[in-house]
């Protein structure tokens, strides 16, 4: 017997943010959130330009920003598994919340794509469908 089912009906939609080999612990289920997030970076991209930082700039500002947390994620997780309790670990030395480290993590490496700064590839970018 065949079912003639709409690509849809198996399509799994997580998306994984990572840059420099590691990804955020945390995972989204959302069918758009790629999208969202890429729309969001350019916008952010745009406002930045609006009020005066470059792109030469603001290139390097989320990669310093990207750099900052990725070894931050790594220096807590001591080559564990990254977990809930890495990541609020993480962000409390950031000082920030574990949402805002999040929203950070994922809309710079959308800006750093975006700008070309990095490749969408094995070490770094978005996963997503799976």
């Amino acid at each position: 017997m065949y079912f003639d089912f709409p690509n849809e009906t198996f399509k799994n939609k997580s998306v994984l943010f990572f840059y420099k080999g590691t990804a955020h612990p945390r995972m989204v289920d959302a069918p758009d959130w790629e999208n969202t997030m890429m729309k969001q970076a350019n916008n952010m991209i745009l406002c930045g330009l609006r009020n005066g930082v470059s792109l030469e700039e603001q290139k390097k500002d989320y990669k310093e920003q990207m750099d900052m947390m990725e070894q931050t994620l790594c220096d807590t997780a001591q080559d564990k598994m990254m977990d809930e309790d890495i990541l609020n670990r993480s962000a409390n030395q950031l000082e920030i919340s574990v949402d805002r480290f999040y929203s950070t993590w994922c809309l710079n490496i959308c800006a750093l794509l975006k700008m070309n700064v990095i490749k969408d590839d094995n070490n770094n970018g978005i996963m997503s469908g799976f």
